[in-house]
């Protein structure tokens, strides 16, 4: 839980950008989520507002905190 405040916290809002996310959270290109989304390999779900594809704060602390739980056990 407290993962997802610092995300409140720092994005202000309860939806991020994908662009923002996949930059800031995933480490990795918005054209490679892209080819995640239409292969259905992206790890969270998106949400639209509009045409803009988001993800909601609690879909991205889930992902943080499950990739830190597969680092421990590996």
């Amino acid at each position: 839980m407290r993962t997802e405040f610092l995300l409140l916290a720092c994005y202000e809002r309860p939806l991020i950008p994908l662009r923002t996310f996949c930059e800031d959270i995933m480490g990795i290109k918005l054209q490679t989520a892209r080819n995640r989304i239409a292969a259905g390999t992206f790890p969270v779900p998106l949400t639209r507002t509009g045409s803009s594809p988001m993800v909601h704060v609690s879909d991205a602390a889930k992902y943080i905190d499950d990739q830190r739980e597969s680092s421990k056990e590996a």
